[in-house]
């Protein structure tokens, strides 16, 4: 009896709904003292502007940044993790899928965190409502990257599922180091999935 295997589309739709669902329960409960605790001395995060603040952002808030990237680089509050997520997965996605060439200037950012936290459900929700959109024919397709380069669409969707990945990870350790243990297991809880996690 022969087995049928998922295509590769199929693999990238299932990975990100896998991957960002538990991104979620991580970011379960946060508040704003977690989102803006700053585990160093020299820590980046998200400041009200000012002539002294270096970042990104049109609004009343900066996400700290500059480039060329100073050494040693700064640790990161988990506010700057989230708002640099954010705003990555709707410059890919719109990079990639929309034709459109957004920078992070053009970003209002949020001042605090269950805004911070919309936004990035909601970059969450428009990136995998354009990778449901994915075929077999598309996947290998060329797409533009926001540094000037074409890839196929499985490495900008990878890419920016390693991203999270990698941030989201990152959110645990320092929440867990706030609190000055880890977080007791529990076993998963059904959370809502938006309808938009799936293909029609």
């Amino acid at each position: 009896m022969g087995v049928s295997l998922p295509s590769a589309a199929d693999l990238l739709k299932v990975q990100l709904r896998h991957a960002w669902h538990y991104s979620r329960r991580v970011l379960q409960d946060l508040d704003d003292q977690e989102y803006f605790w700053e585990p160093t001395a020299t820590s980046w995060s998200i400041r009200r502007r000012a002539p002294s603040v270096r970042g990104w952002g049109s609004g009343e808030f900066v996400c700290e940044d500059a480039w060329p990237a100073p050494v040693p680089l700064p640790t990161t509050t988990i506010g700057w993790r989230v708002i640099h997520l954010a705003a990555w997965t709707d410059i890919y996605r719109q990079y990639g899928f929309e034709g459109k060439r957004p920078d992070l200037n053009d970003f209002d950012i949020p001042g605090d965190a269950n805004a911070g936290l919309a936004w990035l459900f909601r970059a969450q929700d428009d990136f995998i409502g354009a990778v449901n959109q994915v075929t077999d024919a598309v996947a290998f397709e060329l797409r533009p990257a926001h540094w000037g380069e074409s890839l196929p669409v499985v490495q900008l969707v990878t890419s920016m599922l390693a991203e999270h990945v990698h941030h989201i990870a990152e959110i645990g350790a320092v929440r867990d180091i706030r609190r000055g243990h880890a977080r007791t297991y529990i076993p998963p809880v059904s959370m809502p999935i938006p309808p938009s996690w799936f293909t029609t």
